[in-house]
This record gives C-alpha cells, structure tokens and sequence, in this order.
C-alpha cells in the first residue's frame, strides 16, 4: 500500500503549515547527512530524500486546498471570488485544478467563457452542465436565455446582411428591426445578469 505523504513527513492529514516545514527540513539534513556514506546507506538516503521531497509538494498542494475551502466555502468558492475581481485568467487556472469535473465545474467554465465573450463555447458548457444534471434550474434557466440570446443575434445579423434591399415597407421594416435590436439587448442583460449572480454580482437589480 502506498504511503500518504503526511504519514512519510510523520504527520497527520490535519498538520498546519509550520509543522509540514518543520518536518521537511528536520528529515532533509538527516537524509542528506548520510547521502554521502558508502553502500546501501548513501542509496537509500537517496532515495529517502526523493521520497521526502515528492511527499512535501503533495502536503503543500494538499494543505492550500484546505485553506482555499475554509476561506471560501467550498471547492468553486476560489473560482467565483476570482471572477468577481476580474481576475479570468487565475480563475481559469484555479478551475482547470478541480477533478472531477462535474455539471457546476462546467457551469463555471461556461460563467468564464461568458466573460471573454466567447458565447458560444459558454453555451456548450452549459449543455454538458445541463447533461450532467438535467434537474438544475439555474444550469436550463441560463442555458435558455444565453441560446435565445444568440439566436436573436444571428437573425440580426442576417437581417442587416440583407439590409442593402429596399422595400416599400421599408419604414415598418427599420420599426421591426428597431424592435429587434432591443430585444437583443434585453436578452442579452438578462443573460450576464444570470450568469455574474452565480459570483454574487447583480448586472439588473430588477429581476
């Protein structure tokens, strides 16, 4: 059976930040004070040290997820207080660090693809979050308003792209396309603000 990192610092899996040092350094000038010894000795401090110092990065790592779920209340606490500083690029790596990836791990991705304004990644996240957990409203209410969102601008766009015809119903045609336009518009405040509350934000104090 493999051994736990704690148990080869000899700790237990609660130890604080000054005992994993402490531990560390006390076994490293041991180890590295008979490294050098002739035979089996000088090799199997060799290897005691490797050891040492793989059971030490996993402490570390180990200890700074501890931390992060106490400071902010929960696996995604990090990853949502990050974005709420605007910090995407940290809140990205933070999330690419979570195993397993589950349906809110792939409603956050969406959450920072939305803020790149890489819309239509985002809406693929939340068809996997929506596929993961078919029963979450949060992930079908936000999925909706982002895909009717997007929609709305494609046919905008389609519309100007034909715009260089003029009809006789033009003047009705401009109305419906103004109409359109704020349509669009609603649609798409509607949708960052659904998306910045999963980060404690309120884009429409309204609603």
């Amino acid at each position: 059976m493999q051994k736990s990192p704690y148990s080869i610092l000899g700790l237990k899996d609660d130890a604080t930040q000054e005992q994993i040092d402490n531990a560390y350094y006390n076994l490293k000038q041991e180890y590295e004070s008979k490294l050098f010894e002739e035979g089996e000795v000088g090799m199997e401090a060799s290897k005691k040290l490797a050891e040492l110092e793989r059971a030490y990065s996993d402490c570390i790592e180990d200890l700074n997820k501890r931390v992060s779920y106490d400071n902010y209340g929960g696996t995604y606490g990090m990853v949502e207080d990050l974005i709420k500083q605007g910090k995407i690029n940290e809140a990205q790596k933070q999330l690419d660090a979570i195993e397993p990836r589950d349906a809110e791990w792939h409603y956050m991705q969406a959450v920072i693809y939305y803020k790149r304004n890489w819309h239509i990644e985002s809406k693929k996240q939340l068809e996997l979050a929506v596929a993961l957990d078919p029963g979450n409203a949060k992930y079908q209410n936000t999925l909706n308003r982002l895909t009717e969102s997007i929609n709305n601008a494609n046919a905008q766009q389609q519309g100007q792209a034909r715009g260089g015809y003029s009809r006789p119903d033009a003047q009705a045609a401009g109305n419906a396309a103004t109409a359109s336009a704020c349509c669009n518009t609603c649609s798409t405040l509607i949708c960052c603000d659904c998306l910045c509350e999963c980060c404690g934000g309120d884009l429409i104090p309204c609603c």
